[in-house]
């Protein structure tokens, strides 16, 4: 199986965490649920209504989680060649802006993560006080 991952800047704590923590707890509670299925789901069940890929170039290597309550709240992901998921960019959706410049800010992070393995670290719940 395998393991779900988020990225870290160096020396700082993984944008997820502060983000997961900010949401209310029944939207916190549906996102956490789908990160949790995410390792065992199939790349070929990942599609729409709960999971997008993106079929541009530029981002194909890239997938979003979609989840709602009051808002629209995305995560973007990639797959990685030995399966691991890696969380990259979480954000609230406005605008359509939101997620261009959530894929552009993914795309740096990869790029920073293939310069430097450590950037990856293994997803914790606990480390990031969510109850």
């Amino acid at each position: 199986m395998s393991e779900l991952l988020v990225y870290c800047p160096p020396g700082g704590k993984p944008p997820i965490y502060d983000f997961l923590t900010s949401l209310d707890e029944k939207l916190r509670i549906k996102l956490l649920t789908q990160l949790a299925r995410l390792p065992s789901t199939p790349v070929s069940l990942m599609r729409e209504p709960h999971i997008k890929h993106f079929t541009l170039e530029r981002y194909s290597s890239l997938y979003e989680i979609r989840e709602k309550n009051r808002v629209l709240v995305r995560v973007i992901f990639a797959i990685r060649g030995n399966g691991d998921i890696l969380l990259l960019a979480p954000f609230i959706k406005r605008h359509k802006r939101n997620t261009m410049q959530a894929l552009e800010s993914s795309l740096k992070m990869l790029a920073e993560i293939e310069s430097d393995p450590c950037a990856a670290v293994k997803f914790m719940r606990k480390e990031a006080n969510i109850p």
